[in-house]
């Protein structure tokens, strides 16, 4: 039984988590980013029509800006869209709520594992302020709602595997993880087959057929959409084999199709193992800071130690869910590394909870090394380093987090679109089209806007109205109500009357536009100017 004190301090690291994650949430990133109006819209036409944005009812896979995304944050999104209204909240409130109930999560996964009180609060404790962790919980994320399933199914997996007849709660947990992210789609059949293998000689078959029986079914959809439906092109776009350094390779090396697969295994061996580079786990793994800086790894600095002590006394340790946790490290980083990306956070982030679990066994094993050693001064030096390190760490994640994020990574999460697009609600009236260029960027024009999914999220755009309106689909140019969405031109656009344009200073060049016909200059936090709202004026 859960003593008080126990449940006082899980109480509290929770509390702690839950203000990491909420402070400032509709401004910490300082923008919605283009997946989350996407979201966002999506559960909105949902909650007032049934259908997405497309007309389709109840979809499985929902097809929105070029792509189709996962069904659960979607669906999950509706209540929370329809209690706090299609804002910054209302979208970002599933998640970080999912962030939070994580944490208490965690206790219970290890403590399941280990037995152990003390353990499962460290587990608790790091999950908390893992930056990894409240980085995918403030902004809508699949990734995030894929983890936290994934943690719940894995605790009444291994109830499974020991005996108890959850079957159930287990495999509807672990499909609806599957339902969640793409990587968990490859992740948890590999997992799962995997553990059944190594653990054959202990497994109570009954159980285990009713899970199988009750999983496959429940996941029998996704897989047709996986291999014969929509899925199957996504899978196919970000396969390994279209990243454009293997891509090069083949090209330039001349290398025939004999060869091409071993090739490609070399390559996919590389970028698994980019996933352990010390860059990626402790200096720059979240990418929230311009490259060549100091920014924030996956993990802590001062987890290092401990992360290494823990796989020592994980490998040492006889323990029944040695197998569990390193099978679970080691799949997690297929599903990231066959895609065409050097390195991803976001699809590795399912490893997060097992490297916690490594992470709290190291914590407690570097407290046992400490207590037996006998020199005083030797016991206070690497207390008080670790204790420094440990210091460093979390100031320097704090500024991270609250000043260079929000000043450096703005364009990253469409900073200012909002801005354009309110403006261009205001004065719909008096135009007769209002045109939005979706190409920007501060150092070239290279940033994909999207903006007419701004449109639809801050007009609260009628979503029957939408899906039933004539709309013009054209190569470059889509067009709806007043709304265009297209390249500019300048140079023609210059002469037309009556038109409201929207872009960056890429397509609207400051030194060819009069200072009257600016009507709004729109600045990322860092000062760039990131877009303009021009009128050309007659001559």
């Amino acid at each position: 039984m859960i003593k008080l004190q126990v449940i006082l301090l899980l109480l509290a690291i929770t509390i702690i988590g839950a203000v990491l994650r909420f402070t400032n949430l509709t401004n910490n990133p300082p923008s919605l980013n283009i997946d989350e109006v996407a979201y966002g819209y999506s559960a909105y036409s949902i909650l007032k029509t049934g259908k997405d944005e497309n007309g389709k009812f109840m979809p499985i896979a929902f097809r929105s800006i070029g792509d189709y995304k996962s069904p659960v944050l979607i669906y999950s999104l509706v209540p929370s869209i329809a209690l706090f209204g299609l804002n910054e909240f209302g979208v970002r409130f599933t998640t970080v709520l999912a962030g939070v109930l994580s944490i208490p999560l965690i206790f219970l996964l290890i403590n399941i594992l280990t037995h152990n009180f003390k353990i499962s609060l460290v587990g608790a404790a790091f999950l908390s302020t893992s930056p990894w962790h409240i980085y995918y919980s403030r902004f809508a994320s699949d990734h995030m709602m894929g983890t936290f399933f994934l943690m719940l199914g894995f605790i009444f997996f291994h109830k499974l595997l020991a005996g108890f007849k959850v079957w159930l709660p287990a495999a509807i947990f672990l499909a609806a993880s599957m339902y969640s992210y793409h990587s968990h789609r490859l992740f948890i059949p590999l997992f799962i087959g995997s553990v059944l293998i190594f653990n054959h000689r202990i497994i109570r078959p009954p159980n285990i057929k009713a899970f199988l029986a009750i999983f496959i079914v429940l996941i029998l959809p996704l897989i047709f959409l996986t291999l014969f439906g929509p899925l199957n092109t996504r899978a196919q776009m970000v396969f390994l084999s279209q990243d454009i350094d293997y891509t090069r390779y083949v090209i330039l090396d001349h290398i025939e199709k004999s060869g091409e697969n071993s090739l490609l295994f070399f390559f996919w061996a590389k970028r698994y193992l980019n996933y352990f580079q010390p860059d990626f786990l402790f200096f720059n793994g979240l990418n929230m800071t311009s490259p060549g800086t100091l920014g924030l790894g996956v993990l802590h600095l001062f987890e290092f130690p401990l992360l290494v002590l823990g796989i020592i006394h994980l490998i040492q340790k006889k323990s029944n869910f040695k197998k569990l946790i390193i099978l679970w490290i080691l799949i997690g980083l297929v599903p990231a590394s066959v895609t065409n990306n050097e390195q991803s956070a976001g699809r590795s982030l399912l490893i997060l909870p097992a490297l916690v679990v490594v992470i709290s066994l190291g914590t407690i094993y570097f407290f046992k090394i400490v207590k037996n050693l006998s020199n005083i001064f030797l016991k206070t030096a690497v207390l008080g380093l670790l204790t420094l390190l440990t210091f460093i760490s979390l100031v320097h994640a704090f500024l991270v987090f609250s000043v260079y994020f929000p000043n450096e990574r703005g364009e990253a999460f469409m900073e200012g679109t909002k801005e354009t697009v309110l403006y261009a609600l205001e004065n719909k009236d008096k135009y007769r089209e209002i045109v939005f260029d979706p190409y920007r960027g501060i150092e070239a024009q290279n940033i994909v806007n999207i903006p007419y999914m701004y449109v639809l999220f801050y007009s609260q755009y009628d979503p029957v109205k939408f899906q039933t309106e004539q709309k013009e689909n054209q190569g470059e140019i889509f067009k709806f109500d007043k709304f265009v969405f297209r390249r500019i031109d300048w140079r023609q656009d210059r002469l037309k009357r009556g038109i409201l344009f929207v872009g960056s200073p890429w397509s609207l060049p400051l030194q060819d536009i009069r200072e009257e016909e600016i009507l709004k200059k729109i600045y990322l936090t860092n000062g760039n100017l990131a877009l303009l709202v021009v009128s050309p004026h007659p001559d």
